[in-house]
């Protein structure tokens, strides 16, 4: 999120950095494991593509707490940046399905650093190393104690109590980020903030757990789908689910990330002049057609349509495509879960009812409401009105033709 040469230099140091963690602080059995393995073990994947602000974070939290999953903690895009597959590398968020040029034995070790197994009874041992192989993605520029910290938190000190004591604010993670921060929270780090912690019901991987599906989700991946099925996972069974929002909720929930000082800062991308933002980075996914110029609000409609536009071209890549609005998530959320998992092949899960029961509020802007998009209605409605033929085609293919049933 900083210069080229810069992003180049916390790129080094985080590398470094993660290096020594993975060879010296993690526990020995998650050095096993990372030294025998790769993503591309998993027999299975079960990925969500979406657009920013599409309700993906939610269907991903209730997911990953079926009992019969592996996951990440959050988005995947942090190893990837790490490696440099993303913006300057390429012009945009888009990584051409034949891209061959990088080092996939060790981005597949990388993507498999923070994944643990879906287990009611958890492992507190994982959730430590799973803080602990991403501190130095999230503070690159900061050289930590990291012994110190697995001690503490090993001990029972709770993870915030540990950030204010290293003079860190807990705000820049979402399990914490119950307001917004009174200042912009700064801008070098390779993970994209609000961070997400680990959940509690999850252990370290053993040897049997790459038979589970690997659930994955990132707003960026509408733009390296084919790229991900031809060269990421080429021998792996990819399960797709477009997960769709109307556009309005999705623009109005982009146009708050924006202006919030909670993080979504992705790119340093030169100097911003948009109407609306006063913030010097660009947030949420860099799609092509982008501009430093012009309205902020038009900004977001360009992020929803080329999401949407991406996803629905790169369909054929797959077997088969599953489509799930985000609308039905939130009105019948039972039955939209249990689609997703026959599916995907996945059975009953009990920790997962208590969770479709009680989800948790994740990566959320606003307190939630329906259609509260209608607050600054003539904002959105204008620049829908200024819209071309693409997003009029677009909305049309995800069936979205009646502003009625916009929630």
């Amino acid at each position: 999120m900083v210069s080229s040469e810069g992003s180049s230099r916390l790129r080094e140091r985080a590398r470094r950095n993660y290096g020594y963690i993975e060879r010296e602080v993690i526990s020995e059995g998650k050095r096993s494991v990372l030294s025998n393995h790769r993503i591309d073990d998993f027999d299975s994947v079960l990925l969500i593509a979406s657009a920013p602000r599409g309700g993906s974070s939610l269907l991903f939290d209730v997911l990953r707490h079926h009992e019969r999953t592996c996951s990440l903690d959050g988005e995947h895009d942090r190893w990837f940046m790490l490696h440099d597959l993303c913006y300057p590398t390429f012009e945009s968020d888009v990584i051409p399905a034949d891209f061959d040029s990088f080092d996939g034995e060790t981005l597949g070790r990388d993507l498999l650093a923070e994944v643990g197994a879906t287990e009611r009874a958890g492992e507190h041992t994982h959730r430590v190393d799973n803080t602990l192989v991403r501190l130095p993605l999230q503070f690159p520029d900061r050289e930590l104690p990291y012994e110190w910290i697995r001690d503490r938190l090993l001990d029972g000190v709770p993870l915030d109590e540990v950030l204010r004591e290293l003079d860190i604010s807990p705000l820049q993670y979402d399990e914490y980020a119950t307001r917004d921060a009174p200042h912009p929270l700064g801008n070098e780090t390779i993970e994209d903030r609000p961070f997400v912690s680990s959940h509690d019901h999850k252990r370290a991987l053993r040897e049997d757990d790459f038979e589970r599906t690997l659930v994955l989700k990132a707003s960026g991946d509408a733009y390296r789908l084919p790229w991900i099925r031809n060269q990421l996972l080429p021998e792996t069974d990819v399960t797709l689910v477009h997960l769709t929002r109307n556009p309005a909720a999705s623009i109005n929930g982009l146009y708050d990330g924006w202006r919030l000082n909670r993080g979504f800062q992705t790119y340093d991308v030169g100097d911003l002049d948009l109407e609306g933002y006063d913030g010097s980075l660009w947030c949420y996914d860099l799609p092509p057609g982008w501009t430093t110029e012009g309205d902020l609000i038009d900004v977001c409609l360009l992020q929803w349509l080329q999401a949407h536009r991406h996803i629905l071209d790169a369909r054929d890549a797959f077997d088969d495509v599953l489509r799930v609005r985000f609308e039905d998530v939130l009105t019948d959320t039972p039955s939209v879960v249990q689609e997703v998992l026959e599916f995907a092949g996945l059975g009953e899960s009990a920790l997962l009812s208590e969770n479709v029961d009680d989800p948790n509020e994740v990566m959320t802007t606003k307190e939630p409401r329906r259609a509260r998009w209608r607050d600054r209605e003539d904002l959105i409605q204008g620049t829908l009105d200024r819209a071309d033929g693409t997003y009029s085609e677009v909305v049309e293919r995800l069936g979205y033709t009646a502003e009625s049933e916009w929630i």
